[in-house]
């Protein structure tokens, strides 16, 4: 058995769309399941089969994933408005005020279009899970991402944005009107610009929303620096997920370079869909011409995963994943994609 990862109480899988990164970390949280831990994997937007697959819905409530195995095998597909909502009432110094926030229709368009707010509420729910200590492991799918920094530093700019110095901007002064008597000169001219642009109505939504959200902002802001706090632990394991295809490949040195630059625990660049299985076996004595151009391809291939290896150095693994030949659609898919991936695990060193 493996001992990659052994030490992690969070798995952070990462990567840009369209690499496996779900299904990755699905099969991830099976594998310590049947290792007997009580996981759960947390995914953002999974792909409509997987989600049957796991059982999950829509709630955002963890669920459990009914397969056979010694540990618990727990799902959860992260609700981006839901979070945020519960956010906000749990932040709002009183219940009235927390519910005029939520009636807000800017609120309601900024809490999940705003950059970062995805990634926020994705870190939103692995805080949660972790301060419940209810599972010895967690996975989290992120978003997908075209640079590793647009994860890693999303909560802080989404906080920046609802900073005092933003809302003391628009918010009105005690006692006057919402966008008459403003500030200075030149926010009176913004404003108007504004206004003429996008009209009154607009603007006061505007206004009043930033005169509602002060009393949360701190703890957004807060909970931006625990964010942070949590993804620098030993204990929390970075994966980067990526393909190989020319682009994903140089992507996905882009983003262990920047992950460890970062001074996060890359443990592993999971390389999906590497090579096709049958390429894992002993040559066959009577492999046809064809047989031996696919395979003189992948050899090449390797060849490349080798020079990659070289180029980043060591301190974390790099991983082959074959290719599957069935889709992953049920939990004894699941189930059977997790030993695939146990087998692609580095051994034992004492192995």
């Amino acid at each position: 058995m493996s001992d990659f990862l052994k030490d992690a109480k969070i798995v952070v899988c990462m990567g840009t769309g369209g690499v496996g990164k779900t299904t990755i970390a699905a099969g991830l949280a099976a594998l310590f399941a049947r290792r007997g831990l009580k996981v759960l994997v947390l995914t953002v937007d999974p792909s409509k089969r997987l989600k049957q697959s796991l059982g999950l819905d829509e709630s955002g409530e963890p669920r459990r994933v009914e397969l056979a195995v010694p540990g618990e095998l727990w799902g959860a597909v992260v609700n981006p408005q839901k979070t945020f909502d519960d956010f906000v009432r749990r932040a709002a110094e009183r219940a009235p005020e927390a519910e005029k926030i939520l009636q807000n229709r800017l609120y309601r368009q900024l809490s999940t279009t705003l950059s970062g707010s995805q990634e926020f509420t994705a870190l939103e729910n692995l805080l949660a899970a972790e301060k419940s200590g209810r599972f010895d492991l967690i996975v989290l799918d992120t978003p997908p991402a075209h640079h590793a920094f647009e994860f890693l530093q999303a909560p802080h700019k989404l906080a920046s944005i609802f900073n005092e110095g933003v809302a003391k901007w628009f918010r009105a002064p005690e006692g006057r009107g919402l966008l008459s008597g403003l500030f200075q000169t030149g926010t009176k001219q913004t404003l108007k610009i504004l206004e003429s642009l996008t009209g009154a109505e607009f603007m006061g939504q505007l206004s009043e929303f930033f005169a509602q959200i002060h009393s949360w902002q701190g703890q957004l802001e807060s909970r931006a620096v625990e964010s942070q706090r949590l993804l620098v632990r030993p204990t929390t394991a970075f994966l980067l997920i990526t393909a190989f295809d020319e682009a994903k490949f140089q992507e996905g040195e882009v983003f262990a370079r920047e992950i460890r630059k970062g001074g996060y625990n890359l443990a592993g660049l999971v390389i999906n869909r590497a090579h096709p299985l049958w390429f894992q076996n002993e040559v066959a004595p009577l492999e046809t011409e064809l047989q031996r151009d696919f395979r003189q391809y992948y050899e090449a291939r390797r060849a490349k995963i080798g020079e990659l290896k070289r180029r980043l150095g060591t301190g974390f693994e790099v991983i082959e994943v074959p290719e599957q030949t069935v889709d992953i659609d049920s939990p004894a898919e699941i189930w059977e994609f997790s030993k695939k991936l146990e087998a692609a695990l580095p051994a034992r060193e004492d192995a």
